[in-house]
């Protein structure tokens, strides 16, 4: 059996006498594909402020490798490689692509102390930057300003970052927000491209991109875990129709 990589066990948290998240256990292994669903007000980014150090518990314990995590900072965990999209995506709009991905391949080695010239000269990292490119689709894009990319490239760019910090669990945190739905496939060809061996936890409401991406599914509401299961199962679940999809349950083939 496979041995997971992050395990969460009952995950309470509270603020003063309210009840945000409850109970909450869930692990995810090397390569699984998941997807964190619920309503508005569910307790999502709770949860992800609590597995990533934002927040710390009421109760309950957090384990990456095997290895209790709960009392670390949100930086330890991102040195032992639990890595939330948005908290590398501080994007400078007169820096180019590259110099970006740069940065944080620096950033992960603790380089960024030296001159930028120099570094640039560091074996192996113009190799790795070109990799991360070819896998998020933006070669064609790498020596051009930030500022002046659309929208659905700099979500793009925001996972390569998260990647260039070498990853062992990333959390995706909404990464087709904002981005037009008929260049949403762009991001899941992105998302294809991930290391096989990396397990990804999705939070996203562009359902369409959740069932195909997911091959589990996590349900949330009013804080507690409602269910899990494959696309499918989630799709016919009526719980989920109740509280959450409604209508929209469906599934691409």
């Amino acid at each position: 059996m496979t041995t997971a990589l992050l395990e969460v066990e009952g995950l309470s948290k509270n603020f003063g006498g309210l009840q945000v998240s409850s109970d909450i256990t869930l692990d995810l292994k090397a390569g699984d594909r998941c997807a964190l669903i619920g309503p508005n007000g569910a307790g999502k980014t709770t949860f992800v402020n609590l597995v990533t150090g934002v927040l710390a518990p009421t109760a309950g314990t957090i384990r990456l490798e095997g290895q209790d995590v709960t009392t670390l900072s949100a930086e330890a965990r991102v040195r032992r490689g639990l890595i939330r999209s948005f908290q590398v995506a501080r994007l400078f709009r007169s820096m180019t692509v590259r110099e970006h991905l740069e940065l944080a391949v620096l950033e992960r080695e603790r380089k960024t102390f030296r001159l930028f010239a120099s570094v640039r000269r560091m074996p192996g990292l113009a190799d790795e930057v070109a990799g991360l490119l070819d896998a998020m689709g933006l070669t064609a894009a790498a020596d051009t300003p930030v500022g002046t990319l659309a929208y659905g490239q700099q979500r793009l760019l925001e996972i390569a970052l998260a990647l260039a910090l070498k990853p062992k669990v990333l959390i995706l945190d909404e990464p087709a927000a904002g981005v037009p739905h008929s260049e949403s496939h762009r991001i899941l060809d992105a998302l294809d491209r991930l290391p096989a061996d990396l397990a990804v936890l999705m939070i996203e409401h562009d359902m369409d991109l959740v069932f195909r991406f997911a091959r589990r599914i996590i349900v949330l509401a009013q804080g507690r875990l409602l269910c899990s299961g494959t696309a499918q199962e989630i799709a016919a679940d009526p719980r989920v129709r109740d509280v959450y999809l409604g209508s929209r349950a469906h599934v691409q083939a």
